[in-house]
């Protein structure tokens, strides 16, 4: 038995052996270790803590609730998957597989709802009346700009209550870095936008990222079918919808000639090929082209997956119609030949119905202005009743214009001709 006087021996100086912790648990309970153990547990803890907050700031911002009110549903784009190809990186699609996306059909178009049970009973007078068209002009959130000369050059010739004329517009593409200068230019850009919407009222955007070959075609034709759908007749709907490019001057008087006598009710389906490449098949150019309500619902209601929305976006629709059925949903082709493409290339007349490659603000003056002055020199006042009979047009554009065909051999000199590939 240990006396009750002996001395107490204290605790040795040196750290003890793992060994010796592993044979006597209870010296974990020394004073020393339990605050030693608390502060590395602090330690790990505050650690912890920090690597969250830096994952929440650095993780990519929501998508801003949209400035227009569009249908709520999910687009190639808002996958990172879709942000890959918006960046030109196809890991996911080789080449064959687009090639073959080209060709074969898809299943969505098939087995829904086909245009001729969709119909087209659309009134231009009464309350319930619709438009002729409805016409979407392809746009981006930089370029104000070009939207302001558009309203006051080119949209005041067409009358409002035959005409629904909007820019389509996609969100600003994000940063890499969230936290950037960047980041901030592209809020202060979504904030003009906003404010140039509420404004004048002729913006639409699309729920993705703005790039072309990510499927901004299909996602504007998916945005009038949802924007305009209902049972019956539906105030405002449009018997037909053009998609136009924003260096394209479409000539009003003859769209109205053009496509006032037609039955919206068949599958109008209404461009140029002239100039257009072989390589993907029958199609018109995506400068501007014009379908019926039907195929615009037909379209616009197809849950298509990325392969057969993206790239090239004049041919997808050029494919997407070869697959309708011949009997029971016959597409009825129009094509204005060469009174439609780059203004230089054109013998520009009154049965002229599109300029298009006015790149330059000033050309869009001088090119409209010289359309005015082709009317007034044909004694033509340029009203909405005075369109050229469009058969003459028709027959206008089956002529290749001089400037077009030295176009052509430049470009067959270039290689651009790849096997006849170019018209």
């Amino acid at each position: 038995m240990t006396s009750p006087h002996a001395k107490a021996k204290a605790y040795p100086l040196t750290r003890p052996s793992v060994k010796r912790y592993l044979s006597n648990p209870q010296l974990l309970l020394r004073p020393s270790i339990r605050l030693k153990t608390s502060l590395y547990t602090l330690t790990v803890a505050i650690i912890v803590l920090v690597i969250l907050a830096l994952n929440v700031v650095t993780s990519p911002p929501k998508v801003p609730e949209d400035v227009n009110t569009v249908p709520s549903h999910d687009t190639p784009a808002d996958t990172t998957e879709g942000k890959d190809v918006a960046k030109g990186k196809d890991a996911h699609l080789v080449d064959e597989e687009i090639q073959r996306s080209f060709e074969e059909p898809d299943f969505a178009l098939l087995s829904g709802a086909q245009p001729s049970e969709i119909g087209c009973d659309i009134p231009l007078e009464g309350e319930d009346k619709g438009v002729l068209m409805f016409i979407g002009i392809f746009s981006a959130a930089d370029k104000k700009g070009r939207r302001d000369l558009y309203r006051e050059v080119i949209l005041p010739d067409f009358p409002p209550d035959m005409f629904t004329v909007k820019f389509i517009l996609g969100t600003p593409a994000y940063p890499e870095n969230p936290v950037s200068q960047e980041a901030v230019a592209r809020s202060m850009l979504l904030s003009k936008v906003e404010a140039e919407m509420e404004e004048h009222g002729d913006m639409v955007m699309l729920p993705m990222i703005d790039n072309i070959d990510l499927g901004k075609t299909h996602e504007y034709f998916k945005w009038v079918a949802k924007h305009y759908a209902g049972e019956g007749r539906v105030k405002g709907r449009p018997r037909f919808v053009m998609k136009a490019d924003d260096d394209t001057i479409l000539v009003m008087p003859n769209l109205i000639s053009g496509f006032k006598d037609l039955d919206c009710s068949t599958n109008v389906y209404w461009g140029t090929s002239a100039g257009r490449s072989h390589y993907f098949g029958d199609y018109f150019r995506g400068l501007a082209y014009a379908m019926s309500w039907p195929l615009v619902s037909w379209i616009g209601n197809a849950d298509m997956p990325l392969a057969h929305i993206i790239k090239i976006e004049d041919a997808r629709t050029g494919q997407w119609l070869r697959h309708l059925d011949p009997v029971t949903d016959p597409v009825k082709r129009i094509d204005m030949g060469w009174t439609m493409g780059d203004w230089n290339q054109l013998d520009v007349t009154t049965e002229t119905v599109g300029l298009h490659w006015c790149k330059l603000d000033e050309w869009v003056r001088e090119q409209h202005a010289r359309l005015l002055q082709i009317w007034s020199e044909a004694d033509r006042p340029y009203t909405p009743e005075m369109g050229v009979d469009p058969r003459l047009s028709v027959k206008k554009g089956k002529q290749t214009p001089e400037e077009a065909q030295k176009e052509h051999q430049r470009q067959k000199e270039l290689g651009w001709d790849v096997g006849g590939n170019i018209e």
